[in-house]
């Protein structure tokens, strides 16, 4: 189990933090580690045959460097598929899928050493943390290693300089421009349905009825909500009867149970809630496939495990609801 206060360094592995495999002092990760105290350790390395070392053997060498030396208590190698390593885009997805599946909360701090890798790497990690991708509650720490020949080395924060606001403000152009040709989300009441562009979305009922809720929340306004505990609000149960009534007034049998809950003044298990938003992103993602519709029009959730935002980025033009 993580302590409070649980510290996880990233990086990218490089040419130079092979170190003593090819004679040379430590390089920037275990240099980094030296200067700062870390508890886990994330490191990624790609696939480079014509390299030697290659940079699978650099991780295996770092990996057991950091645990000879106690420089973390746990140390984890991960492999992205990067065909170029050059192009932003493919490293930026790898990276930002890998980094959605960290856990995050209060007691875990993020930080990301960007001195090792190319400099779309770096680039990444700053566009990365810069545009909240990571996590907006739990924001990335950006650190690079200044080197030991120039005097004591030292972790040095990385803060927007006078390159970035161009890269951030190009990446907000390009993100307005995709948002601008995102299609249109239509669910229609009298045949049930969801039909993004034209891409039919195959949602059972109650999904259909989940993902109604929330883009009504989008039409209206409120954006996000927050579900902490271990029930959903009444008024939530309140609202999905309504909404699959309207959707499928001929199915009474299938809110039977969401009734009976209901006149018990009870909410929806937060662990049936938890599923039935797993399942209808599963279907988005499978029938949507582009990462950009898939980001805009799943139900994201944000924040720590006992209490979450829900709810859905793509904006209020974007949806129709046609009787």
């Amino acid at each position: 189990m993580k302590e409070m206060g649980w510290k996880v360094l990233l990086s990218f592995v490089g040419i130079n933090d092979a170190g003593e495999l090819i004679g040379n002092n430590d390089g920037a990760i275990l240099t980094a580690l030296n200067n700062e105290s870390f508890d886990e350790v994330i490191l990624f390395w790609n696939d480079n045959k014509k390299a030697k070392p290659d940079f699978k053997e650099i991780a295996n060498y770092l990996s057991k460097e950091i645990i000879r030396r106690k420089l973390a208590h746990k140390v984890n190698l991960i492999e992205l598929k990067i065909p170029d390593v050059t192009d932003h885009n493919q490293i930026y997805i790898e990276l930002k899928n890998f980094c959605e599946s960290l856990e995050k909360s209060n007691h875990l701090s993020y930080t990301a050493a960007i001195s090792s890798g190319t400099p779309a790497m770096q680039v990444c990690w700053i566009l990365l943390a810069e545009s909240g991708d990571f996590s907006e509650s739990n924001p990335l720490n950006l650190i690079k290693v200044s080197d030991p020949k120039f005097g004591i080395s030292k972790n040095v924060p990385v803060k927007i300089d006078t390159a970035l606001p161009r890269i951030v403000r190009l990446k907000d152009e390009i993100d307005n421009l995709k948002k601008e040709l995102l299609p249109v989300a239509k669910i229609t009441i009298s045949k049930p349905q969801l039909e993004i562009g034209e891409t039919i979305i195959p949602l059972s009922p109650i999904e259909l009825s989940y993902y109604r809720y929330f883009v009504e929340r989008i039409l209206e306004g409120k954006g996000g909500e927050k579900f902490s505990g271990f029930i959903t609000p009444h008024y939530f149960l309140k609202r999905i009867i309504e909404i699959h009534q309207e959707f499928y007034p001929d199915l009474d049998s299938n809110r039977f149970e969401l009734e009976n809950i209901y006149k018990k003044n009870l909410g929806l298990s937060i662990y049936t809630f938890r599923g039935n938003i797993s399942k209808i992103n599963k279907k988005l993602r499978e029938n949507l496939k582009v990462e950009t519709l898939i980001k805009n029009f799943m139900i994201y959730s944000e924040g720590n495990r006992g209490a979450k935002f829900y709810g859905i980025k793509a904006s209020a033009d974007k949806f129709l609801l046609i009787k």
